[in-house]
């Protein structure tokens, strides 16, 4: 068993000022405004990732990249 299951869960600790702004922007309620602020960190995170597989597959659909060089490093 591991510590989390024995420990008891306890609040986070929230910046209350940047809650209350983001509040003030959404006009939410706590939950909604950190569900939303969660949801929009998550999309920012994922676009950053697929524009980054994006650009890499076109690199190496412009032969850009030589996985030979990877292939010889690794042995």
């Amino acid at each position: 068993m591991t510590d989390l299951a024995t420990k008891p869960v306890s609040e986070p600790e929230l910046d209350q000022d940047l809650l209350n702004e983001a509040r003030r922007q959404l006009s939410a309620s706590p939950n909604a405004t950190i569900n939303e602020a969660l949801r929009r960190l998550v999309e920012e995170e994922r676009n950053k990732r697929r524009e980054a597989l994006d650009a890499s597959q076109r690199m190496a659909d412009e032969g850009l990249l030589d996985f030979s060089r990877i292939e010889a490093a690794d042995q």
